[in-house]
């Protein structure tokens, strides 16, 4: 890892599919449409961070065992709502593929359910 290196990010479709069905149908019944917005903003500016130093994001242990090396960063709005921004890094591609926007308050098993 270079320093200063830019990684792509690339955004799984299972990842998509759950930030659609469950992150953003959470932010619209919770907040404010302007509101909400603004979450959904923040949230995917967050995930654009990856692209430096992406290997800042602690290990998730509920992925262990697979054969990537899976990190997350934690995107947190209040303490009822938190999301993981699970992910791994491709470092020969200077790739971070991002596998999952996974909401903390849903019980950890299902995290490897995308994975």
């Amino acid at each position: 890892m270079g320093e200063g290196q830019l990684y792509k990010i690339v955004i799984a479709k299972p990842a998509i599919i759950r930030y659609q069905e469950t992150v953003l149908l959470y932010l619209y019944d919770n907040f404010t449409f302007d509101r909400a917005a603004e979450i959904d903003k923040n949230i995917i500016d967050r995930a654009g961070t990856l692209s430096h130093k992406p290997a800042r994001g602690r290990r998730e242990k509920y992925l262990s065992e697979a054969k990537e090396d899976f990190r997350f960063i934690l995107y947190k709005e209040a303490k009822h709502f938190e999301v993981k921004i699970i992910y791994y890094i491709n470092e020969e591609e200077s790739i971070v593929y991002i596998t999952d926007f996974f909401p903390t308050k849903m019980h950890p098993q299902r995290i490897s359910d995308h994975h």
